[in-house]
């Protein structure tokens, strides 16, 4: 994943160092306008990382990898857009009469577009998924009117077949149909699989599973997830990613637990009978392709790719111990399951642990015994504490997890932070 980025940075620079300008200028109007074509071209891999195609998850090896990529090139364009700014009037400029626009006022209106809405974008905790999601469609407006800024501006060619203009064309393409495709294409070609609601089951007071009858075979591996969009109301449409937690009698099955609008309405309003679509299965964390020596860790909901693969495959081949962290025992689902399996095969154990009465799940608690490759999934906040511990106590064991966030986290990571250094203060030196 970085040798791709690094390759598309490396071709950027190739272009741009061996360019002839139309005007005579100093280095330093080179390098400001060479780094305001960072900025697009890291939107545009922002744009390109968000199509979720086949290519994007098999080069960054699985979709959380790249949404993580997506955030850190957004948050690196963001700073070129500060510095870019701040050093424009080093720029040579070169301006083409009769146009429609003018160009510094579209600069000017781009970045302060892209300030904007990517703040808005990195507050997604404090305001609706709905809400975070269009802002993220209007991104593709301050794109394009720094497109025009630099296409009208730029004393290098960019408006005719040199090199460089033919890389700069391209990008800008790539960028804008990938934005294109997801504003108006994504919701009707990303949802190839229709099916109905089956069955609706409460498994507790916040769990909801859902069985789905498909008129067609789905493929999908253990450990997986997918996109699904309801177009009845109050769903109105909007995808949302769930692992899927296994199959029965050729159904698909979902265990979602209400934590948020759209899966507090799953809980509150979904019904038998209800149409469902469904995008392809995407994922990593697929358990064939790991050693057969194996310990999970699932923190709530996060045991649902666990439980899809005992439900496909209820004799593993795989030794496992399941991790299986909840708040309160009454918040764990499926332990019939995993108490049948753990009687029926003797290579599969399970372990509760209850955080009201035991404390949280730590690295001093997990067995490492016969260098198990280690699969997690759950609380995001939970998955990177436990990563970094992992990673520091057993750093050559084989570490596999998923803690989604599909929306910005910045604004909370910063508020957590603040949150520990204040206590560590506090702790430190009492009052």
């Amino acid at each position: 994943m970085v040798l791709y980025l690094s390759q598309e940075y490396f071709n950027q620079c190739f272009v741009w160092f061996t360019a002839e300008p139309l005007v005579e200028q100093p280095f330093e109007s080179f390098f400001v306008q060479w780094q305001g074509s960072n900025i697009l071209l890291g939107f545009t891999l922002v744009f390109f990382l968000a199509t979720k195609n086949r290519v994007v998850v098999g080069v960054f090896d699985g979709l959380e990898r790249s949404y993580k990529y997506h955030r850190i090139l957004a948050m690196g364009s963001l700073l070129f857009i500060f510095a870019h700014s701040y050093l424009s009037y080093l720029i040579v400029q070169n301006f083409i009469p009769g146009l429609p626009f003018d160009s510094r006022a579209m600069g000017a209106l781009a970045r302060n577009l892209f300030i904007g809405l990517i703040i808005l974008a990195l507050m997604a905790k404090y305001i609706k998924y709905e809400h975070w999601r269009m802002i993220h469609r209007l991104m593709v407006i301050p794109y394009l009117a720094a497109s025009y800024h630099a296409f009208t501006l730029s004393s290098y060619p960019l408006l005719n077949f040199s090199p460089l203009s033919l890389w700069m064309i391209f990008i800008v393409s790539v960028g804008t149909l990938s934005s294109v495709y997801m504003i108006f294409m994504y919701r009707y070609v990303g949802f190839p699989f229709k099916g109905t609601i089956l069955n609706v089951t409460r498994l507790n007071e916040a769990v909801t599973e859902l069985e789905v009858e498909l008129p067609e075979p789905y493929s999908f591996k253990s450990g997986q997830f997918t996109f699904i969009k309801i177009k009845e109301k109050p769903f109105n449409n909007v995808p949302h990613p769930f692992s899927i937690s296994g199959s029965k009698d050729g159904n698909l099955l979902f265990t979602i637990k209400a934590i948020g609008d759209f899966t507090h309405d799953i809980y509150k309003h979904l019904e038998a009978g209800t149409s469902i679509a469904l995008g392809k299965a995407l994922g990593h964390m697929t358990f064939d392709d790991h050693k057969d020596t194996q310990v999970w860790i699932a923190g709530g909901i996060g045991v649902t790719p666990f439980l899809s693969h005992l439900r496909t495959n209820p004799h593993p081949d795989q030794t496992i111990k399941l991790y299986y962290a909840v708040n309160q025992i009454k918040e764990a689902v499926h332990l019939d399951l995993l108490k049948n399996t753990q009687k029926e095969n003797p290579r599969f154990t399970y372990e509760i642990i209850e955080a009201k009465t035991e404390g949280y799940l730590t690295v001093d608690k997990i067995d490492f015994t016969g260098d198990p490759d280690i699969l997690m999934c759950g609380p995001r906040l939970m998955a990177l504490s436990l990563s970094k511990a992992l990673k520091k106590k057993v750093p050559h064991l084989r570490l596999t997890f998923e803690a989604f966030s599909f929306t910005g986290t910045l604004v909370e990571d910063t508020v957590r932070q603040v949150k520990t250094g204040l206590k560590k203060l506090k702790k430190n030196h009492p009052a």
